[in-house]
């Protein structure tokens, strides 16, 4: 690794992968530099029960990626990424036997709903031609941009239909979906959806609401596991002439006269970069490879301060002979095709009391979504086997005993897991479970150095590291004070999940600054 780049992109997350693809499309010689074995982030997809049975590790749904410029931009499709939309979407369970599902078609959501609650029925079909049909894309588009100060975002947001989508910003997340639906069932998924993005109903976090509705019914499922993603990226970045290295640790970023120049990595080598160097690794890991001094005091400062979400990703992972059955599925027969499914919980007193749980480092009352993968895309499984798999919500310390305590436990934890699971899906059990794996906070954290406690969205979603003020107003357009040094992770708007949208905003800020020639048209904020 002596050759010198044009840039040098730290972190082979899907965000570094998707940065560095444009700007190799755009002439860059770039490199990405990976300090795990195998690149991904959290795009990982590992055989963690028995050989041939597939896992995501981190990202499963894939929410609106179709929507976004990156597929079309970067042509994926000819590189080896596939994705399938499964007709039913979401669904949640209870414990009388209960249930709903939200298909892909709005007719059929309508009339699961309709079993339920006939109002809540009407005001979902009303929801989604006002969200889904009516604002997806410009709310898409928003996403694909730099974010705009506050008064700016209002000023877009002028019109009746603006105005209306806007006055959520003034709302908690209950709030939000109070306001809308009386069921308590209806309440719940929604509320248990909105926590699965790590949100916690504080103020000002009803503005996810329209935005996460919009995609309620659009989750995408990578054939052949999530870590395809990364694996079409990076041989968008090789045909571009551009090298993605693993094994590669970044130790610090090289600093001269006020400009980024390079990287150091821990076993010594130097690599230089003659126009750029783009941060995908977190926000406070940015500034401690950078250098306090070179950023300034104010900066240092917030990263410090800068916060993880409450509660952690836990999931535990199953090979099995068949496929979950839910008891609901006496009640709502659709649910046991369904690809994402929500149990636990049956009030919104309940998820309060789990995530107070939470706050106190105790495991909760288990709740949380799921499924399997394979019901969709057999390469999941080998054939006539499933895969399953749960994300209960979970503080990153447990019961007094810190992160550690997670390892000390697991065997009873992993049957703890399973037994809750089995109260909704009774085959569930011994005789159909062929192997099991419980990847825990602990274990992400220690695998992974960009999601400190497991914070899998790479920092709180709240209102002071959000949008503009994500991480810091004053790096929220993904340039940094040090020139040529710029900022492409999940720390960055929007934020976590699988969208390529901090990746995508930063190669714009990059090709912008240094005059590239794009191959691709930048996204623009709307208004409405």
């Amino acid at each position: 690794m002596s050759e010198a780049f044009d840039g040098i992109l730290i972190g082979g997350g899907h965000n570094s992968l998707v940065c560095g693809a444009y700007l190799a499309k755009a002439g860059m010689k770039v490199a990405v530099l990976e300090r795990a074995s195998v690149i991904g982030g959290g795009c990982s997809t590992r055989e963690v029960t028995l050989p041939g049975f597939k896992h995501n590790l981190h990202s499963n749904y894939y929410v609106g990626l179709d929507r976004s410029p990156i597929l079309d931009d970067l042509e994926l499709h000819k590189y080896g990424l596939a994705l399938v939309y499964p007709e039913q979407q979401q669904g949640c369970v209870f414990r009388d036997g209960t249930g709903f599902v939200i298909h892909r078609d709005v007719e059929k959501t309508v009339k699961s709903i309709a079993r339920l609650n006939k109002k809540d029925a009407k005001t979902y079909r009303e929801l989604h031609v006002k969200f889904t049909e009516g604002m997806l894309d410009i709310i898409t588009s928003f996403m694909y941009c730099a974010p705009l100060p506050p008064d700016e975002m209002a000023e877009r947001f002028s019109g009746p239909l603006g105005r209306e989508f806007w006055a959520y910003n003034d709302l908690s997340m209950y709030e939000a979906v109070d306001q809308h639906f009386e069921d308590e069932r209806l309440r719940v998924l929604f509320k248990l959806f909105l926590g699965s993005f790590t949100l916690e109903n504080t103020p000002k976090t009803g503005i996810f609401f329209p935005r996460i509705f919009s995609r309620i019914a659009n989750f995408g499922l990578p054939v052949g596991g999530s870590a395809n993603f990364a694996r079409a990226l990076e041989r968008v970045i090789v045909q571009g002439g551009g090298k993605v290295f693993t094994d590669a640790a970044v130790r610090e970023i090289a600093v001269r006269g006020g400009e980024a120049t390079g990287v150091a990595l821990d076993d010594g080598t130097r690599l230089q970069a003659g126009k750029f160097v783009a941060s995908g690794v977190n926000w406070p890991l940015t500034v401690q490879l950078a250098g306090e001094s070179h950023l300034g005091k104010e900066l240092s400062a917030a990263a410090k301060k800068y916060k993880w979400a409450s509660h952690a990703l836990c999931t535990i992972h199953l090979a099995l002979k068949k496929a979950p059955d839910f008891k609901a599925a006496k009640f709502e027969p659709d649910i046991n095709r369904t690809f994402n499914i929500f149990w636990g919980a049956d009030t919104t007193e309940e998820i309060d009391e789990c995530f107070e749980d939470i706050h106190r480092n105790d495991l909760p009352r288990l709740m949380g979504n799921g499924g399997s993968n394979s019901l969709f895309e057999p390469s999941y499984a080998p054939e006539g086997a499933h895969v399953g798999f749960w994300w209960p919500f979970a503080p990153y310390e447990l019961n007094g005993e810190g992160a550690k305590g997670w390892d000390r436990h697991r065997k009873e934890l992993t049957q703890e897991f399973i037994k809750a699971w089995q109260a909704y899906a009774p085959n569930v059990n011994k005789s159909n479970i062929l192997g099991s794996y419980l990847y825990t906070p602990y274990d992400i954290a220690k695998g992974n150095a960009n999601m400190p406690r497991a914070s899998h969205h790479v920092g709180a979603y709240i209102p002071e590291q959000l949008g503009f003020n994500r991480p810091h107003p004053k790096v929220s357009q993904f340039r940094t004070p040090v020139k040529g040094l710029y900022l492409c992770g999940s720390s960055s708007h929007v934020g976590g999940a699988v969208t390529g949208a901090p990746g995508y905003n930063c190669a714009n800020a990059i090709a912008e600054d240094l005059k590239l020639k794009r191959t691709w048209k930048p996204v623009s904020a709307p208004r409405i």
